[in-house]
């Protein structure tokens, strides 16, 4: 592939300069033995930029790609001020290049943070090679491999700033131990990591400057205030009534175990603690992505429908309305293949006619598109928004206006700002603002019926910074005052 774009003395220059790389890898690992660390892992599988997620251009590489110097400013993917050893090996796969990182008796479940701002794809082979894993896309040909993970905290397709955390350490896949198996790559090959423009070869302990400052907290209508530490617990949150009493719960799969676990909704505007939750998913569900809950199946029992990262294929696990869901060997397939190219799904009855239609963007067009809910399954899509909407995040559907249809509630990733997109008749009407701005802050957002006061629905959101959870009440026009239903760990 280099051949097709370079002359034959760019190749002998390349082939010197590959061949005094080479020996002087060799010379460092050698001389340095004692020092690399335990093998943590054994080969990896050889990976496509499609397999990445990447765009197919990324797998050719253009001439002017060797003489380029506009690297991103790279970071360590551990919060700012974090210590921690990474090392390498002559024979470490995929390459030389890859680094093991590790923090003493302490690894396990630590945040794991973007090192740098872009697109994140989300993945899974399960108990092989990479395990579950996230590729960042920088753009310019850059992308970062984040391997190993126990648990996602980004979803796929999802925009994610330098410091931005993505995932929490693990030792899935092809793994002995938990640790953080980290790439840079450019055009698909695995380059020699550089942090802060300091290249990092082979065994080095290093002291985090992934410091951006948080993004400031939303400011609605009665913001309030909130400190303490950023939770890495709850992942995919979703708003479903699964016990039948008429109020909203809470579900989120557990980042660490993969577990489901339900917190009940009360009519006081709380939901159970985490000692009062109740688990209704033993495993497996951090290889799920966008659960969202509704009534797909018209029998007035509110269902959980959910993407298997690994196939692409959409699952509905039905509701029993006893705090239970379906087990996975009686899950009901609804969607072949190919959800993995959709994001921000969401339930949405524009309609009124009390069965759950499904939201959702196509990544690669930007387009928003309303798949009819049948009783059964769904029904043959239809576009409700021409493009654009890759440009807005946490899509949620709840009926905010008192219309008797639900209504579309996204935050503008831009701007920070929450709009609505009042439901009419099986589309959508031009957007109200709702937030004024830091709404990039929140993740996870969420509407139903928790603050039985009003007819309208209320929002539910984690706070970024500080893993708290917080409800926003609908009044009938945009949001109320919040307060915190959750103190941390979200």
């Amino acid at each position: 592939m280099i051949k097709k774009f370079m002359s034959k003395r760019v190749r002998i220059a390349t082939g010197l300069l590959c061949a005094t790389i080479a020996a002087t890898t060799l010379s460092i690992s050698g001389a340095n033995a004692e020092d690399i660390a335990d093998d943590y892992h054994g080969d990896m599988d050889v990976l496509t930029v499609e397999e990445m997620g990447l765009p197919t251009e990324y797998a050719a590489t253009p001439m002017a790609a060797f003489a380029s110097s506009d690297r991103p400013k790279f970071q360590m993917p551990f919060k700012c001020g974090e210590t921690w050893r990474g090392s390498s090996r002559s024979g470490h796969s995929p390459s030389a290049y890859a680094i093991d990182w590790t923090d003493g008796g302490d690894t396990l479940n630590r945040p794991v943070l973007a090192s740098a701002g872009g697109t994140a794809h989300v993945k899974d082979v399960g108990n092989r090679s990479y395990g579950k894993f996230v590729v960042i896309d920088h753009g310019d040909g850059w992308s970062t491999l984040y391997a190993h993970l126990n648990g996602f905290k980004v979803r796929d397709g999802q925009r994610v700033d330098a410091g931005d955390q993505i995932g929490i350490v693990g030792s899935t896949g092809n793994s002995t131990g938990a640790h953080l198996h980290y790439e840079q790559r450019h055009y698909g090959t695995d380059e020699r990591t550089a942090f802060n423009g300091t290249a990092f070869y082979p065994t080095k302990t290093l002291t985090s400057k992934n410091c951006d400052a948080p993004t400031p907290d939303p400011k609605p209508e009665g913001p309030g205030g909130g400190t303490g530490g950023a939770g890495t617990g709850m992942t995919d949150l979703a708003s479903a009534d699964l016990n039948g009493d008429g109020v909203l719960d809470v579900v989120g799969v557990e980042a660490s175990t993969g577990k489901l676990w339900l917190y009940k909704g009360n009519a006081n505007g709380t939901i159970a603690p985490g000692s009062g939750r109740v688990l209704i998913g033993t495993a497996g569900w951090n290889g799920m992505s966008n659960l969202v809950g509704g009534d797909f199946t018209k029998d007035g029992k509110d269902d959980i429908v959910a993407v298997e990262e690994s196939t692409g294929k959409l699952w509905l696990y039905k509701g029993n309305d006893n705090a239970t869901i379906a087990g996975g060997s009686d899950r009901i397939l609804i969607g072949t293949g190919g959800w993995n190219g959709m994001a921000e799904l969401t339930a949405l009855n524009l309609n009124g006619d009390g069965v759950a239609d499904l939201a959702a963007v196509e990544k690669s067009t930007g387009k928003l598109y309303l798949y009819p809910g049948t009783g059964s399954g769904l029904g043959a899509r239809k576009e409700i928004g021409s493009g654009g909407w890759n440009g807005m995040s946490n899509l949620t559907g709840m009926d905010l206006n008192n219309s008797g249809r639900q209504d579309l509630v996204a935050v503008e990733k831009s701007t920070g700002k929450l709009y609505m997109y009042p439901g009419d008749k099986g589309y959508l009407s031009p957007r109200i603002e709702i937030g004024s701005g830091g709404w990039n802050g929140m993740s996870d957002l969420i509407g139903g019926d928790l603050l039985n006061t009003s007819a309208s629905d209320d929002l539910v959101a984690v706070q970024n910074s500080t893993g708290k959870l917080y409800l926003y009440p609908g009044t009938g026009s945009g949001l109320g005052a919040r307060k915190e239903i959750g103190a941390g760990g979200w």
